[in-house]
């Protein structure tokens, strides 16, 4: 074919040969040896532009994670593999990358890279501006955080993400919207049925939240106000999520003897709705059902054969911790804190208080001493009390340690309100069991934590690198990529994120890189203010939080807002 060059809007026309096909001067009287010499340097010139051309189109990536294991997130056996990493996102994952093609290069060879790790189920939101270096979550492999809880809330959600953005955060963050929120903004304490007005104002205020952007709807069914809704009232309000997606989680009315129709009760809201439903931090938490984990699976596997999508989350531990308000019967703290006092002055109100407490809190079929079992976490009021158990504060206090001292203990502490406690309440072999059922995530139900503050519940700082360490490596309770699935995909399939969770190109480079052999958690009840050992390297959205086990300081994490979200 013939090769033809315009220049001034005149034709000079060569066959393939060179040879010229019409006159020697075509282009404004230019005489032949000019137009070749012209017609070289366009040759040139093209050739040169190709040549750059290609040199563009040439991967160029910000990072490479060269000869790690790769555990991808699904479960499946790993395998060796490069990474890519630009803007962001995981651009190529490959047997073998170029690392002359990448700006910074990090060698894994020994170590495991999977997905960052997704905690479902945390309170983070409560300081997530003060501590947005999320530190002792980092420290385990956690890149996503998903708030907003057991019921509660930063109301209003758009105001908490504007200002997130504005501070930045080391890890990515998602939130529930709270039904005790939502509930004591429209009802305070009232522990009847919303009217018909009522339940509207709910339900227009969890659409607001919605499209704010958050995932979903929690409630907290043993806590204040929650503890006062009826199952219509979560039904009512599950409808919403019908409306923009998102899934109903649940603290449960029930974790011991009615633990069953508590579970039936959070899947007859999803049943209804057509919504996942996610039970949370599931447990036995009873000595009286001990060792009966089928009043959980039964339940859970009726409702997943009927296509109700239900999942739990799990820390590993045989300990809680909350407050002391669910140990109190619940209709002394109707109408607020004032009515709850005034109460207590009753004498026959006591003793019924006092009764439930011992009932509740301090009685053991089993023989176990509740008094050294139940430790106080945290307390601005109290701070002597901290690290210390009931029977060691009643010593401190010169007391005869019973449980008529503990029970009245107990109703002071809740008197001045805000203290945290340890309860241990669980068998390990049930977290075993539980542990061990392939709908079963990890999540900490833990908090963002300032170092030397407070004695709190270790699972804020070891409940992944314990997984990983003492469950997976030692104990073999289950597999090392069945406890990254626990931990990456399925929370993200449960939140329906399409773009984390797992290893895949064009996936936000959210990533943990941790060696298999030395991975584990330090912190303990006694010292709970310790990072994890064996987490090398932890990237959010491609850049890196923690790089040979040192904070980097950077803050690339993103709010990630659920479906419903409407940009205003």
């Amino acid at each position: 074919m013939p090769l033809q060059i315009n220049l001034k809007k005149n034709r000079l026309t060569f066959n393939s040969r060179g040879k010229k096909i019409g006159n020697g001067y075509g282009v404004d009287g230019m005489s032949k040896p000019k137009i070749i010499i012209f017609f070289c340097l366009a040759i040139l010139i093209v050739g040169t532009a190709s040549v750059v051309s290609c040199l563009k189109t040439e991967q160029k990536f910000d990072l490479v994670i060269k000869n790690g294991l790769v555990f991808d997130g699904s479960g499946n056996p790993w395998f060796r593999a490069d990474i890519g990493i630009s803007d962001r996102k995981i651009a190529s994952i490959k047997e073998r990358i170029d690392p002359g093609k990448a700006a910074r290069v990090i060698d894994a060879s020994g170590l495991a890279v999977a997905p960052g790790f997704i905690d479902i189920h945390t309170h983070a939101d409560r300081d997530l501006l003060e501590i947005s270096g999320c530190e002792n979550y980092v420290s385990q492999g956690v890149t996503t955080l998903v708030g907003g809880n057991c019921g509660g809330h930063d109301f209003p959600l758009a105001e908490l993400f504007s200002g997130l953005e504005k501070k930045g955060l080391a890890c990515n963050f998602a939130s529930l919207a709270g039904h005790n929120t939502i509930r004591r903004l429209v009802m305070g304490m009232k522990m009847e049925s919303p009217t018909a007005e009522e339940l509207a104002r709910m339900k227009d205020l969890l659409r607001q939240e919605m499209k704010a952007g958050a995932v979903g709807l929690s409630t907290g069914l043993a806590y204040l106000p929650g503890t006062y809704a009826g199952t219509e009232e979560l039904v009512e309000l599950g409808s919403v999520l019908s409306e923009s997606g998102g899934f109903y989680a649940s603290h449960i009315r029930n974790q011991g003897q009615r633990i069953t129709e508590a579970i039936e009760e959070a899947i007859t809201v999803g049943e209804k709705n057509g919504i996942p439903v996610q039970i949370s931090h599931i447990k036995l938490a009873d000595e009286n059902v001990w060792n009966q984990p089928e009043r959980i699976t039964a339940p859970v596997e009726a409702a997943r054969a009927r296509g109700v999508e239900v999942t739990l989350d799990q820390y590993p531990y045989t300990a809680t911790s909350s407050g002391f308000t669910s140990s109190l019967p619940q209709d002394v703290f109707e109408g607020g804190r004032e009515k709850f006092l005034e109460r207590l002055q009753n004498q026959e109100i006591y003793a019924r208080v006092k009764q439930a407490v011992i009932k509740n809190r301090l009685t053991s079929n089993r023989g176990i001493d509740k008094l050294e079992t139940i430790y106080i976490a945290g307390s601005r009021k109290f701070p002597e009390y901290e690290g210390r158990n009931l029977k060691q504060i009643l010593e401190l206090k010169g007391l005869p340690a019973t449980v008529e001292n503990g029970a009245d203990l107990i109703i002071d502490m809740v008197k001045e309100g805000d203290v945290s406690a340890v309860f241990f309440q669980m068998d390990e072999k049930d977290v075993e069991t539980l542990m061990r059922l392939p709908y079963v995530m990890v999540g900490s139900d833990g908090s963002l934590q300032v170092p030397g503050q407070g004695s709190p519940h270790p699972r804020s700082y070891g409940t992944f690198t314990r997984v990983l360490g003492q469950y997976s490596r030692e104990r073999k309770i289950i597999s090392l990529e069945e406890a990254i699935r626990k931990m990456t995909s399925l929370p993200a399939q449960t939140m329906r994120l399409k773009d984390r969770g797992m290893i895949r190109e064009g996936y936000y480079a959210d990533l943990t890189v941790f060696d298999p052999l030395q991975v584990k958690d330090l912190a303990t009840f006694a010292q709970p203010h310790q990072h994890s050992q064996g987490i090398v390297h932890v990237l959010v959205n491609g850049q890196t939080v923690l790089e040979n086990g040192s904070f980097t300081g950077q803050r690339p994490g993103m709010i990630i807002r659920g479906s419903g979200y409407k940009k205003i």
